[in-house]
């Protein structure tokens, strides 16, 4: 699926028949991403930078606000200071970009969806109701499916970010499902 493709209108059945499942092989089946080059603005590289940048953050901001530590204070603004600035330059460099089904953050679909299957089960239990709950979960299924489809597309416009966030979908979405599977477990034992 190339990035040339047109989708079909977003309310119609030839839309969530035929081209989103094909979105959603060709993303679970995509074997390598292209290749990126070696310069400074690579995905990793500025994960790593990210990750500094945390990090310092963390160790600066307890010293200098606790402490009144310089050190912590220089930590502190070069850490805070590094983020902002990584943020901006991510979400900078696709702000003009249009989004593609091509690069289709599934990580973020997942958790949408996982997300609205999983509210119907507080419901239920809240009102003691297997049925209330139930279709809850379908409402939040269908909820989950929309707004999933529109986040995956359109969270691409914060570059880089992005790749962290789908990772962090996926496995939040992997959670939600095993957490709804116990719940599930604990009430029908």
């Amino acid at each position: 699926m190339g990035p040339d493709i047109t989708p079909p209108k977003f309310l119609s059945l030839e839309f969530h028949a035929r081209f989103f499942p094909g979105v959603l092989r060709d993303r679970l089946h995509r074997k390598k991403r292209e290749e990126q080059g070696t310069t400074f603005t690579s995905t990793m590289e500025m994960i790593i930078s990210f990750a500094v940048c945390l990090i310092l953050a963390g160790i600066g901001i307890p010293s200098a606000w606790n402490q009144g530590s310089v050190v912590g204070w220089i930590l502190s603004i070069i850490g805070v200071g590094g983020i902002v600035a990584l943020m901006t330059l991510s979400v900078g460099s696709q702000w003009n970009d249009r989004p593609t089904y091509n690069n289709f953050l599934i990580g973020i679909f997942f958790l949408f969806v996982s997300l609205g299957l999983f509210i119907g089960i507080p419901v239920g239990m809240d009102h003691h109701s297997f049925w209330l709950g139930l279709l809850a979960s379908l409402g939040g299924l269908v909820a989950g499916y929309v707004l999933g489809i529109l986040a995956g597309l359109h969270v691409q416009h914060l570059g880089w970010l992005a790749v962290i966030l789908n990772m962090l979908g996926a496995f939040a979405a992997i959670g939600l499902g095993a957490a709804a599977l116990i719940i599930l477990f604990v009430l029908v034992v």
